[in-house]
C-alpha cells in the first residue's frame, strides 16, 4: 500500500521541503529550534545558497543533496541528511566543515573575515554510544573545557533514538523530530495548526507527495538506497562466512599440532557464539531491524532483545 506522505527524512524530500527559499522560515525555525545563535540572539533571516544540480543529482544515485545557508550575521550553516550509516561520518562532517570555513577567504584575504561555519547533520541511524539524541561539539581545552571560540560547531540529530533517548528537549525540536520521524502522526497535524513553520512543511510535504513526478524521484533515490542496504547486508554475510571459515580453518590446524580435539570443538564454539553476539551488538547499535540482525548471525530475536544482559 502506498504511504500517503513520502519520507521526509530522504534527502531529496528534506531539501525540498526546508531548502526552500520562498518558505525560508522554515529552516529559520528548524535551526533555532536546534539553539543556533546568530551573534547570541535567535535567527531572523537567512540566505539558502542552491548549488545543487537537480538534474545531475537525478542521474547520480550516489550523491548527496545538502541544504547550505548564509545566516543574517554572514555565519555559514550547512545541512545534510543522511538515513545510512556512512563509514567515516565523522571524518567526513570534519572534512567538509573545515573547507567551507577555509573556502570563505581568497588568495590575499584577512583571516579577520572568517566568519564562524556550523555543520548539522540528521542521521537515520545511530552515530554513537551515548543515548542523547542531539549532540553539539566545539573545540574546547582538553582539561578546563573552556571553548576556544565560534568559529565551528557541529550538531548530530540522531532520529532512531527519538522514543528510548531521556534527553530533555524543547518543545519546537521535539515536534520537528516528530514531522521527521512520523508526518502522518496526529499530534503532527495539530501541530500544524499552533506553529505556522510546521504547517507550511505539511503542506509542502503533500504537495511533493501529491506530485507524480516528485513522487517517482523520491522512489528513485529510495530504492537506491535500499540496493545499497541489500549491497551492505551482502558484504558483511560474505565476510562473517569467510571469518568462520579461516576460524575453523586455524582451528583444525591448531587442534591437530596439540591433539586437543574435545577442548578444540568446545573453544571454537564458545569464539563463535561470542563473535556472534558482538557482530550483533555493532548492528542494533547502528540501526538494523532485529529481524536482519537475527537472520545474518544466527542468533533469536529473544537474545537480541536481551542482548545487553548476555554480553
Amino acid at each position: 500500500m502506498e504511504k500517503k506522505y513520502l519520507n521526509p527524512l530522504l534527502d531529496y524530500t528534506f531539501k525540498k521541503i526546508f531548502g526552500n527559499e520562498k518558505h525560508k522560515e522554515i529552516l529559520i525555525h528548524f535551526l533555532n529550534s536546534l539553539g543556533i545563535e546568530s551573534q547570541g540572539h535567535k535567527i531572523v533571516d537567512l540566505r539558502i545558497l542552491d548549488h545543487t544540480n537537480e538534474k545531475r543529482f537525478k542521474l547520480d544515485k550516489h550523491s548527496v543533496m545538502d541544504i547550505k545557508a548564509t545566516l543574517n550575521n554572514g555565519e555559514l550553516v550547512n545541512i545534510e541528511v543522511q538515513i545510512l550509516p556512512y563509514e567515516h561520518m565523522l571524518q567526513r562532517t570534519i572534512y567538509y566543515l573545515t573547507k567551507m570555513y577555509s573556502d570563505q577567504l581568497t588568495q590575499g584575504d584577512d583571516y579577520g573575515k572568517l566568519c564562524n561555519t556550523i555543520t548539522v547533520n540528521v542521521l537515520g541511524y545511530n552515530q554513537f554510544e551515548h543515548d542523547r539524541i542531539h549532540s553539539v561539539y566545539h573545540i574546547r581545552d582538553a582539561e578546563t573545557c573552556e571553548k576556544l571560540g565560534d568559529f565551528l560547531e557541529i550538531h548530530f540529530i540522531e532520529t532512531r533514538k527519538i522514543e528510548k533517548s531521556p534527553q530533555e528537549l524543547g518543545e519546537d525540536l521535539k515536534g520537528w523530530l516528530l514531522f521527521l520521524s512520523n508526518p502522518e502522526n496526529q499530534r503532527i497535524k495539530e501541530l500544524g495548526k499552533e506553529v505556522g513553520e510546521v504547517g507550511q512543511a505539511i503542506n509542502l510535504l503533500e504537495e511533493l507527495s501529491r506530485s507524480r513526478e516528485e513522487r517517482a524521484i523520491a522512489e528513485e533515490r529510495e530504492k537506491a538506497l535500499r540496493d545499497e542496504r541489500s549491497f551492505r547486508k551482502a558484504e558483511l554475510e560474505k565476510g562473517l562466512k569467510l571469518g568462520r571459515e579461516e576460524g575453523l580453518k586455524e582451528g583444525r590446524e591448531e587442534g591437530r599440532e596439540e591433539g586437543l580435539k574435545e577442548g578444540r570443538e568446545e573453544g571454537r564454539e564458545e569464539g563463535r557464539e561470542a563473535e556472534k553476539y558482538q557482530i550483533a551488538k555493532k548492528l542494533i547499535h547502528k540501526g538494523m531491524d532485529l529481524s536482519e540482525v537475527s537472520e545474518i548471525t544466527g542468533l533469536s530475536l529473544k537474545d537480541l532483545k536481551n542482548i545487553d544482559n548476555l554480553t
